[in-house]
């Protein structure tokens, strides 16, 4: 079909009286479209380049920021873009096609810019490959894979002098809006002293939100508020909170980098093998013990509240949310019971245990949504109160998402909803709907 084609049946849609399918069918179409017009602005761009070099154009930032009336800064980014595409073609043609976005490219320009011009050349040599795994993943995903590439290209003493050459890019500025009459503050820091920061910054924001008067405060004023509380030393934290987590495997830990390595901080931001054993040699470690096919062995107790051990046997199967798409990081989410604790007897087992997000959470005990996991691969099928499949999906960390066969397009085999679906009309929901109350860990 034609791109003339494409743009006529999007215009033809009459949004306000179509379903979920027809709109659903539109997105694709404008994916498709976006998608030929962001990689001919690539096309373009390379060209202007190529005149610049000449001497024949004005600097192409320059052309880019006027013609579209966007900040240099923007520019400079669609230059890198027009660039990935371009040393990429592979993924070029995905993006034409609507399959990935641009953010899978810039996820792979950042990636090459750590790399000198040998190591580049290899990483685009896997340009197929790279754009199979892109059409299967988010671009936080597939940032995580090129993450593991570059990592593979570098030695460990080359990763090392990268992540210590950021801690002289560490920035702090502060100032007085005229406007508003209110103070800013603006940082950027090297990962290790991020993750210091953000921990701690979170379990503050946390212990103010159980104060009375916090509960109706938007998230972002009480964390402002949990902010002061840190630099002040007026503290609301009861207990103190962990510096710096790490997720490591052993083999990793004692000989470096493969294949298949896992050396990342808690929330998924990847860091040298030097820096982890560092970090080894003053932490308190809470061994995970694996089972031949890596996920965790039971390490339950008899508690309602999954226990640190728990949560970290969990942390190693799971970057974020379990729910398929959401990106909500591991460290800020909570531990839900699939059978109820209460209402159920469920056990506090890994195999009856999930991390989701607060608003899953709340779609799964208020809004009905039905969680059925298989204890033995830990594949997850969610479906809507009405039967419908929601999604399906492992645990990240467990296989790659771009070899597993249940990655693909939910439409493609059909799934019967579980028994308790189609057994009548459902249960009234769990916990009381007026306060919100719900089964979570602490």
């Amino acid at each position: 079909m034609s791109l003339g084609s494409v743009a006529e049946r999007i215009e033809s849609v009459d949004v306000a009286d179509s379903g979920v399918a027809q709109l659903t069918s539109a997105l694709r179409d404008v994916h498709r479209l976006s998608g030929w017009v962001s990689v001919k602005k690539a096309e373009i761009t390379r060209r202007l380049a190529e005149l610049e070099a000449a001497g024949q154009g004005p600097p192409t930032n320059e052309v880019l920021a006027r013609s579209g009336r966007s900040t240099a800064r923007q520019a400079a980014k669609d230059e890198r873009r027009a660039k990935a595409y371009g040393d990429a073609p592979a993924l070029g043609k995905q993006r034409a096609a609507g399959r990935v976005s641009d953010e899978h490219a810039d996820a792979l320009a950042n990636a090459a810019n750590r790399l000198d011009d040998d190591r580049r050349d290899a990483l685009f040599a896997q340009d197929e490959a790279l754009a199979e795994h892109a059409a299967a993943t988010t671009p936080d995903q597939f940032a995580r894979h090129l993450r593991k590439l570059t990592d593979a290209l570098l030695s460990d003493d080359e990763a090392t002098d990268q992540s210590e050459a950021l801690r002289a890019r560490a920035t702090l500025s502060h100032g007085l809006n005229t406007g508003t009459g209110m103070g800013w503050v603006r940082a950027e820091l090297h990962p290790d002293d991020y993750q210091r920061f953000k921990r701690k910054l979170h379990a503050e924001t946390e212990a103010l939100r159980k104060h009375p008067g916090n509960a109706d405060k938007r998230a972002d004023h009480v964390a402002a508020e949990a902010l002061v509380g840190l630099v002040t030393g007026a503290r609301a934290a009861a207990r103190p909170v962990a510096d710096v987590i790490v997720m490591i495997d052993l083999e990793t830990l004692r000989s470096g980098t493969h294949t298949n390595s896992t050396c990342e901080y808690v929330d998924g931001t990847p860091m040298p093998v030097s820096t982890a054993r560092r970090h080894a040699c003053t932490a308190s470690v809470i061994p995970v013990v694996l089972g031949g096919d890596g996920q965790p062995l039971d390490v339950g107790r008899a508690k309602r509240h999954a226990t640190p051990a728990q949560r970290a046997a969990l942390r190693s199967m799971y970057r974020t949310c379990a729910i398929d798409g959401c990106e909500t990081s591991f460290d800020r989410t909570e531990i839900h019971h699939l059978l109820e604790w209460d209402r159920h007897h469920g056990p506090t087992d890994l195999e009856n245990l999930l991390p989701v997000c607060t608003y899953h959470h709340h779609r799964a005990h208020e809004g009905r949504w039905r969680l059925h996991l298989d204890p033995n691969t830990r594949e997850l099928r969610v479906f809507l109160p009405d039967g419908t499949l929601h999604s399906r999906c492992r645990p990240d960390l467990l296989a790659d998402p771009s070899l597993d066969p249940l990655a693909g397009p939910l439409a493609d085999p059909p799934v019967d909803p579980p028994a308790d679906l189609l057994a009548g009309p459902l249960a009234d929901p769990p916990g009381d709907p007026l306060t919100g109350r719900y089964d979570h860990a602490a």
